[in-house]
């Protein structure tokens, strides 16, 4: 019997191993349980499993998780990559076009925000690949591997965000078009 690769638990372990709290996810993006799971013998006994449930990660001392505005969050990813950077943000659209990146958690010099860019608190749930949607698509990230790969510095991320912003409010005066 040939059997598949549990990515799922392997993007578990790796995050809890970061320091990265967990808890299983329904393909509908809601947690399954109330208690954030931290050490690899309770992830091991959820996603070691034939059909392990979706994953879900919260901000915390290890990881920044940001929700970005569509058109600020995708012409700052351009941005940033446009440097060349050593170490890249891991991101994901949503289905109404926004974004989800993850950074180093900010540090006191944290500078002004683009409109529209949401910190996920600790304790709010963000489901990550290779987690599956209600209509069987796998979600995925556009940059790094994450959690395996280093995460950059918010300062560096949130920094392009809002130049975008403020460049697209320069050349268009706020429309989208």
């Amino acid at each position: 019997m040939i059997r598949r690769k549990n990515r799922l638990l392997e993007t578990a372990l790796a995050c809890v191993e970061r320091g990265i709290p967990v808890k299983p996810a329904t393909p509908d993006g809601n947690a399954e349980m109330a208690d954030w799971l931290t050490d690899a013998n309770s992830v091991g006994a959820v996603w070691r499993v034939a059909e392990p449930p979706n994953l879900a990660i919260t901000s915390s001392a290890a990881v920044a998780i940001w929700r970005l505005p569509k058109l600020a969050g995708a012409y700052g990813k351009r941005l940033y990559e446009q440097e060349r950077p050593g170490v890249w943000p891991p991101m994901m659209q949503l289905a109404d076009g926004d974004w989800i990146t993850c950074t180093l958690p900010p540090g006191d010099t944290l500078g002004p925000l683009a409109t529209g860019v949401e910190y996920l608190s600790p304790g709010t749930p963000v489901v990550i690949p290779p987690s599956r949607l209600l209509d069987g698509h796998r979600l995925r990230w556009d940059g790094a591997k994450f959690p395996q790969h280093p995460l950059p510095t918010a300062e560096a991320v949130l920094s392009k965000v809002l130049r975008a912003e403020i460049e697209h409010e320069e050349l268009f005066g706020g429309r989208t078009g």
